[in-house]
């Protein structure tokens, strides 16, 4: 084949295979598409499909070419970061066509200094955890692994620059999100991606924290597009939140042990480096190298590999602390207060309305307050009621001592009838210390 033919046959990500137009299309189902690029804010040509009409094609290049064009039976989402890397998934006859992309950095040994460097400052006294974090997400990339998530007031910690890093490994298998991104129905630009990225997040509405709370486990997802009917594809995405605010970027329960949170530190002045992403940027074949190489430090012991012991932080407790329901938090006050008062005692029995007579000057501007008890008492700390039966519950009340006149507070025990609820000593001391 003489020079000319050769040039011909190059794939130009601006014009395709112009030798041969067919390799500029696939067809998905019953949907023809067209092979290309976008053109980012930036500059940057990434992969995309463009859904194209078949009439299009037929009058750009003849009927006959509908018959040379690939033809797959649906999308899949396999993904695959080393050199096994295939476009085309065939089962049972019928092939599938791969959403992943090859990564464009291939494993090679090297210096690391930096890259080791900076993991070390991000994650602290977690490094080896977020060494196992990286090697997984590089080598079992359907594995479920914990939501990310770095905090900090403070400008120049290198958050962002974590994000950029990442991205750049896993090239347009990543994308960086605003929360707006995640209220609207369509999600086809994020729905196949490994590395879902919220940079300055401040996840304000509880629905779109408990959709990614639930895609964190998730192994399928609708990917819907507009005007399109939705797809069924299996999903591997993985979130990495970033955010200025670190005490309630997000809405935090007590049970949330999805969420790794990270107050990541600043960097001293005379540390900082304008050229650091461009030296991590560099390292990173050597660092996919050292991954392979690296063997485990924590086993697998959950479906999202880790125990959530062992990425529990005091910054994660914070918000945890901080998001926490204002009725919550003035219940937890009072039964410490009775704990404290009463060292006596072991647990607190009482009905919601009781309780809410006890709280109802602090609380005096909600209306409906024993409903609400009742609902935290169920939903939100499980608890069981008794059947109907006597109980005694407490009050705190202050009493003058007349050889010092000084006032203290003291628990005094009525006794009432009802379908109690049994609060214990260690439950609540459990809450407070989150």
């Amino acid at each position: 084949m003489d020079n000319k033919k050769k040039q011909e046959r190059c794939y130009s990500p601006v014009n395709g295979y112009q030798g041969q137009p067919e390799l500029n299309y696939i067809r998905v189902g019953t949907e023809y598409y067209r092979i290309g690029h976008k053109l980012t804010s930036k500059g940057k040509l990434v992969p995309a499909l463009y859904v194209w009409k078949r009439s299009i094609i037929i009058e750009d290049y003849g009927r006959p070419l509908l018959n040379k064009i690939k033809k797959y039976i649906a999308f899949t989402n396999v993904p695959d970061n080393e050199s096994t890397y295939q476009r085309e998934h065939t089962r049972n006859e019928d092939t599938f066509y791969n959403l992943y992309e090859p990564l464009k950095y291939f494993s090679q040994p090297g210096c690391i200094d930096y890259t080791l460097a900076f993991i070390k400052h991000i994650f602290q006294r977690h490094f080896e955890l977020a060494l196992d974090y990286l090697k997984i997400l590089y080598e079992n990339p359907t594995q479920k692994l914990p939501v990310i998530c770095l905090v900090s007031k403070i400008q120049g910690t290198g958050k962002t620059t974590f994000l950029q890093w990442v991205s750049e490994i896993y090239g347009t298998n990543s994308i960086t999100l605003g929360n707006e991104d995640f209220n609207g129905k369509f999600n086809s630009h994020w729905a196949g991606k490994l590395i879902i990225c919220v940079d300055e997040s401040f996840i304000d509405k509880r629905l779109v924290k408990e959709k990614i709370k639930r895609l964190a486990t998730d192994d399928c997802i609708n990917m819907e597009a507009k005007g399109k009917d939705y797809i069924k594809l299996d999903f591997n995405g993985k979130f990495i939140l970033t955010s200025n605010n670190e005490d309630n970027f997000i809405q935090m329960d007590a049970e949330d042990n999805r969420f790794f949170v990270l107050k990541a530190p600043e960097i001293p002045n005379d540390q900082k480096d304008p050229d650091l992403l461009e030296k991590l940027k560099a390292e990173i074949p050597a660092f996919l190298y050292f991954l392979k190489q690296r063997q485990f430090v924590f086993k697998k012991s959950s479906r999202l590999w880790f125990d959530s012991k062992e990425y529990e932080t005091d910054a994660l407790r914070k918000v945890r602390y901080t998001t926490r329901n204002k009725i919550e938090k003035e219940m937890i006050n009072w039964c410490d207060r009775i704990f404290c008062i009463d060292k006596d005692i072991n647990e607190i029995t009482t009905i919601p309305i009781k309780m809410s007579e006890q709280l109802r000057d602090s609380l005096r501007h909600i209306n409906g307050l024993s409903s609400d008890i009742e609902r935290i008492f169920k939903e939100e700390w499980n608890l069981t009621p008794s059947n109907n039966a006597k109980f005694k519950f407490p009050r705190i009340v202050s009493r003058i001592i007349k050889e010092d006149n000084i006032e203290e507070e003291v628990v005094e025990y009525t006794r009432h009838t009802g379908k109690y609820y049994t609060i214990r000593r260690e439950f609540i001391d459990s809450k407070s210390k989150i």
